[in-house]
């Protein structure tokens, strides 16, 4: 068994198996999907003497897939589907380039994730993503600045600021661009708070063990996600995991229940030692998490 590979999971192909769906966006389909170099900036958990490494670019693409089988008669803006889902399956991709390796953090003995990465290069990549996107959706740019800006809500940090005033004025171009006005401000609203609550969906599957107890899960969404829609009356969605593999909802706003799968790898902390983060990661095979979400 090679190394990362767990019995009944095969080694696959990362974005093969993510993007297909996302292949028929009409500016989008005709560009290389191949794993660029450097994809892979973190989500990073401990597993006894392993450390579980999702890249943030295939978490996005998973969490547009969960946006792809949003409830027709649920979606508001059907006009802006396509570039919803491509915005949201696209919002990480300024991760992509951020790093040739995973990085190593002395001081927590563990990969950066995430949540650690330094401000500075973390915002020049955050612009850089969303100005690809813009690319070949600014609706979908529009989405993922409002996403980031979001990140740094009360923030005092001139750096974060700055960032911020920046992306405010992306905005405003964009919305001028789109002729999104006040009438339009609802229909954005709803796709804001769709990408942000698939983007938690996600990251709910990627970021812990799976089949964890409620009282064990991260603290961020133990008592539920903080997005609210029309469709329940703007009850809370709560999710708990009912097994290793399937994850109950407690409101279901898509059409049908799913499956979807997320590539990732599992370095040891005995290869990372002998080979350092780098070569050990490189050497690691990529395996396939599939989680099925369910109703209550």
């Amino acid at each position: 068994m090679r190394s990362g590979e767990e019995k009944g999971v095969r080694l696959f192909s990362p974005l093969k198996s993510l993007s297909r769906s996302f292949l028929s966006f009409p500016s989008y389909r005709n560009k290389k999907q191949t794993r660029r170099k450097g994809e892979e900036r973190m989500i990073v958990y401990e597993r006894g003497e392993k450390f579980v490494m999702v890249a943030q670019h295939h978490h996005a693409l998973a969490s547009g897939e969960i946006a792809r089988r949003w409830r027709e008669r649920y979606f508001i803006g059907k006009d802006k589907r396509e570039d919803v889902l491509y915005g949201i399956s696209q919002h990480d991709r300024g991760w992509i380039d951020l790093d040739n390796t995973p990085f190593w953090n002395d001081a927590d003995k563990r990969p950066y994730s995430f949540v650690e990465f330094p401000l500075v290069p973390k915002l020049s990549f955050y612009r850089k993503g969303v100005d690809e996107v813009e690319e070949t959706s600014p609706y979908g740019a529009l989405l993922c600045s409002m996403h980031y800006v979001s990140f740094f809500d009360g923030t005092s940090e001139e750096t974060a600021l700055s960032y911020v005033r920046d992306e405010q004025a992306r905005q405003r171009r964009l919305r001028e661009r789109l002729g999104i006005g006040e009438e339009e401000a609802a229909v954005l609203h709803f796709h804001f708070t769709l990408l942000q609550f698939c983007d938690n969906l996600s990251l709910y599957i990627c970021i812990q063990e799976p089949g964890i107890a409620k009282e064990q899960e991260i603290s961020w969404y133990r008592n539920g996600f903080p997005q609210r829609f029309t469709f329940n009356g703007e009850e809370k969605i709560s999710a708990r995991w009912l097994d290793r593999k399937t994850v109950q909802l407690t409101s279901f706003p898509f059409e049908e229940e799913f499956e979807v799968s997320v590539p990732l790898k599992e370095v040891t902390k005995k290869e990372v030692e002998q080979l350092g983060i780098a070569k050990a990661y490189s050497q690691t095979g990529w395996i396939e998490r599939n989680i099925s979400f369910t109703y209550q």
